[in-house]
């Protein structure tokens, strides 16, 4: 069997979700194909697990036309695309091969836009149920959200880490507090510069914070000015190097998929502290606190190294619950057609 990727980014949450679907499944030839809207850095990461790989033109039209020419010179079985606009893309033109989608967070979630552009991507993505073989939802959450849209053949696939850590966090006196993703509206800088300050004015625990990532330029001095340093685009095995050296894993996103920094953090025994928002909740992920304050709270009550140590193991039975098992036998049902009545249940 052979599958296209198609994706916007090689860089950043989503790439790295892909390489774990490659990963799980050696037994299927998998192909990379990017479409890159946006200015991401490409961190090199996971090339050589696949066939090959290429790029669209940025242009619309161009894009089409080489996502027809990749498709008849490849014949995948599938094509599966990646966010939003990777998914429009594959999805807005006949290719004559079988689409998966996969949104990675419904863009109509955002939270940086008016409720009339929302619900005008949510009429788009209406529109496109009928071009969709099968919807591939990264949570519970996800796949409320697709049910709903009209989608019936729905399968959530989880997210998990790549490769099994090496290393494992330790209790510090002085901690480091981490975050890794895109520094943008997306992942809310401000929230989490609202909860390094009312940590700080606690006063109890002295700290350092670190943003793992790259992205809005005055965002990034905003951050600096405030006290957190920001490393720029890492390859994810520094990232992950990085978390396992650190003491608690903040993620302070106004909307998300199933962000796969969390896991990681998770894997390596980081303690988690995450903004409440109801893709995580579907998730079951620990540590979650609704304001700016409460995360500071939950910072501030991990410098007890009994409560610490309890918390890692919260973490680290967390991300065993997404494993490669799990994510295989998922794929295997998208990859394999099965019937919209034995879809496993989400």
């Amino acid at each position: 069997m052979r599958v296209v990727h198609l994706v916007e980014s090689v860089g950043g949450g989503v790439l790295s979700s892909v390489l774990t679907m490659v990963d799980a499944t050696p037994d299927i030839e998998h192909h990379l194909l990017t479409w890159p809207r946006r200015d991401h850095a490409d961190t090199g990461d996971g090339r050589h697990l696949f066939g090959s790989t290429s790029s669209l033109s940025r242009r619309p039209l161009s894009a089409v036309r080489g996502l027809r020419a990749a498709v008849d010179l490849l014949s995948p079985d599938h094509l599966h695309a990646h966010s939003s606009y990777a998914g429009m893309l594959a999805r807005s033109v006949e290719l004559g091969v079988d689409v998966v989608y996969s949104p990675h967070c419904f863009a109509f979630e955002r939270r940086d836009i008016g409720t009339v552009m929302r619900s005008g991507i949510r009429r788009v993505e209406r529109s496109l149920i009928r071009r969709t073989a099968v919807l591939v939802a990264c949570s519970p959450h996800e796949a409320a959200l697709a049910r709903n849209l009209g989608h019936r053949r729905v399968v959530t696939v989880p997210n998990r880490a790549l490769t099994p850590p090496d290393a494992r966090a330790r209790h510090a006196a002085s901690p480091r507090i981490v975050t890794v993703g895109r520094v943008g509206a997306q992942k809310d800088w401000r929230h989490l510069l609202a909860a390094k300050r009312a940590f700080d004015s606690a006063g109890l625990v002295p700290a350092r914070w670190e943003w793992l990532g790259g992205g809005d330029a005055r965002a990034e001095a905003e951050l600096r000015d405030g006290g957190v340093a920001v490393s720029g685009w890492l390859p994810r095995e520094d990232v992950v190097r990085r978390l396992a050296s650190a003491q608690a894993y903040v993620h302070t996103a106004a909307w998300e998929g199933a962000p796969v920094s969390i896991i990681e953090a998770a894997a390596v025994g980081l303690p988690i502290v995450a903004r409440r928002i109801p893709t995580l909740e579907s998730l079951g992920v620990p540590g979650l606190a609704a304001t700016p304050e409460d995360i500071a709270l939950r910072l501030v009550g991990l410098h007890e190294p009994g409560l610490w140590a309890a918390e890692q193991q919260s973490s680290l039975a967390f991300a065993a619950e997404h494993s490669v098992a799990a994510q295989r036998r998922r794929l295997d049902t998208v990859y394999q057609h099965t019937p919209a009545a034995a879809l496993i249940p989400s």
